[in-house]
């Protein structure tokens, strides 16, 4: 893949807050309403204070809709970024803070959207790919991935059938060019893909869960080389982790590169590992219970879903030195969470 220095005219449009945007923000406190894929807007939460300064992206299931929300680092007040049925919402992620973009995919749809400050608001959702556009095979979204730049958006698809996460079939993975829109590009479609993370320190470099076609479970994480196509072994599934989910360190991070991953020897509970990007261990053992994590931009935290003693579900911050703070409890709150790189940094 050639140089990313573009110019990008539609993440402008967003941060700037473009017409089309303008006309579907919400007022930050339950009246905003989006398009494109379902209802947007802000809700507070015990308050409807919504001048907070957003840090987290979380999942909220309720008892009729799935609801994303951005919140701060107490929890309590938010906005909804966007609602949907139950059991349509699908995956999705943060660019960095500067470029205030967020990304969300519903039943295999992908949008993108953007957020403003001060009084927190959610512009509109912007379609960025359809499922039916990418054509026999497309299905449901799971894993999103902003660049660092905020210039690439990276995305992984189940298999043909749309309601499954978890056929052994393809999972292809699509890049989008946030900079000049247009249909995404394919970028690999001869294995099974799952989670996918950008190289902190190459622009080229992505790394994701992955194994050959006809398997339900992740055989290794890989790197894979955009510019030369090489797709390289770094961790083994089953000796060195066992959960699809995993995140990696960003640029910013007070540590050198590395991988968390969850790691569950026995079937009962995972638990976080951290590595090298080379594969080495870097704690001896295990930090915490827990899975579906992601680090800050310290590299020093992780916001992850709790697989503590009561057998998890809620939200739980845990510092790599082993420290944890629970911050969403069980009551309605799903797993899949995302920080905003910003805390420290």
């Amino acid at each position: 893949m050639t140089s990313k220095r573009l110019a990008y005219a539609l993440a402008a449009s967003i941060i700037l807050g473009g017409s089309a945007l303008a006309a579907a923000q919400g007022n930050g406190n339950g009246n905003g309403k989006g398009n494109g894929g379902g209802g947007g807007g802000g809700g507070g939460g015990k308050t409807d204070d919504t001048a907070f300064v957003p840090e987290i992206l979380y999942q909220h299931n309720a008892r009729r809709s799935q609801d994303i929300r951005l919140t701060d680092i107490t929890g309590e007040p938010y906005v909804t970024v966007h609602s949907a049925a139950q059991a349509e919402l699908d995956g999705f992620t943060l660019s960095d803070e500067a470029d205030r973009l967020i990304a969300f995919a519903e039943y295999g749809d992908v949008y993108l959207t953007s957020w403003t400050s001060d009084t927190v608001t959610i512009g509109a959702k912007l379609p960025v790919s359809e499922r039916e556009s990418r054509g026999d095979g497309a299905g449901r979204v799971a894993f999103l991935e902003f660049s660092y730049d905020s210039r690439y958006l990276v995305f992984t698809e189940s298999s043909a059938r749309p309601d499954s996460y978890s056929s052994g079939s393809a999972r292809r993975m699509w890049i989008y060019d946030v900079s000049n829109g247009g249909e995404p590009t394919l970028l690999l479609d001869n294995m099974v893909a799952w989670d996918v993370h950008w190289s902190p320190s190459e622009e080229d470099v992505l790394y994701f869960t992955g194994a050959s076609l006809g398997l339900n479970d992740p055989e290794h994480l890989y790197r894979y080389d955009l510019n030369s196509g090489a797709i390289d072994p770094v961790l083994d599934a089953g000796t060195d982790f066992t959960s699809r989910y995993f995140d990696i360190t960003g640029p910013s991070a007070n540590v050198s590169p590395r991988f968390a991953v969850g790691y569950d020897p026995d079937l009962t509970r995972d638990r976080i590992r951290i590595f090298d990007l080379d594969g080495n261990p870097i704690n001896s053992s295990w930090i915490a219970y827990g899975d579906i994590l992601t680090f800050d931009c310290t590299g020093t935290q992780l916001i992850h879903k709790d697989e503590g003693a009561t057998g998890g579900g809620g939200l739980t911050i845990t510092q790599v030195n082993g420290s944890a703070s629970t911050f969403r409890d069980r009551r309605g709150t799903h797993s899949v969470s995302d920080w905003m790189p910003k805390r420290d940094c």
